[in-house]
């Protein structure tokens, strides 16, 4: 375990070192806080009307939808396929294959939360700032829809690095997750039947819990995304430990 937490440790550093990732935690900071002025000072009254929850919300939406995706496909690219290209995926180490894997995983999964997280406490402090409707009440379900959002991102993640496994050049993979994430999110449009098989049609079940949450219903989805999970993790596991070091 002491094993994994450091070289999680090691590959969350060689993140944040990436220029992109430190424009996604400026993002995470400043999007949140540059809606909330457009909205309260340039009289955007399409927006205006709309009650402050359904904003932080729609902020949300934005982040688990666009922003945390694309920043999972470019992690997912960058410790898996671009160290296989430039030939740092098996560095000398004291560390098994699973552990290797494992903390990447991890490494994404935690750098995901925390962006999360982050994008709420500017959603927090900038609804206090300049909401005059803020109601402090409203923070434990805020918070909560964040958190839950976590959890199909966490399986997005392992699906993403699954792709990434298949391809052998960085601009290919990335590439083909982006264009294979806009066909899951327009062929429910065209085959309904196909929504719920889907990775990405669990991005926004956070919705679910903020009204009467049944509990069938808790059990089906939790079900499927652990099933998804486990099926994406394998498969990655498998094409990880095939590589030639």
């Amino acid at each position: 375990m002491n094993t994994i937490q450091a070289n999680t440790f090691n590959e969350i550093q060689k993140l944040l070192t990436k220029k992109v990732t430190k424009l996604f935690l400026l993002s995470a900071m400043l999007v949140p806080v540059l809606t909330k002025l457009l909205v309260n000072h340039l009289f955007l009254t399409d927006w205006m009307a709309l009650p402050t929850e359904n904003i932080n919300f729609t902020l949300l939406d934005l982040f688990i939808t666009i922003l945390i995706p694309l920043f999972i496909f470019i992690a997912a690219t960058d410790l898996f396929t671009g160290e296989g290209e430039r030939g740092t995926l098996f560095q000398v180490r004291p560390i098994s294959r699973i552990e290797l894997f494992l903390s990447k995983v991890i490494a994404i999964s935690v750098l995901s939360l925390f962006i999360l997280l982050l994008e709420w406490l500017a959603v927090m402090i900038s609804s206090a700032v300049f909401d005059k409707t803020f109601d402090i009440a409203a923070i434990p379900s805020s918070l909560g829809a964040f958190i839950v959002s976590w959890f199909p991102i966490i399986v997005l993640t392992v699906f993403a690095i699954m792709l990434a496994l298949f391809v052998h050049s960085s601009v290919l993979a990335i590439s083909g997750m982006i264009v294979l994430y806009l066909i899951m999110m327009f062929v429910p449009y065209v085959l309904p039947g196909s929504l719920y098989l889907l990775p990405s049609a669990y991005l926004d079940w956070y919705m679910q819990w903020l009204s009467d949450v049944s509990f069938r219903w808790i059990i089906r989805t939790v079900t499927y995304l652990c099933s998804s999970f486990s099926l994406f993790f394998s498969i990655g596991y498998y094409m990880f430990n095939r590589k030639e070091a």
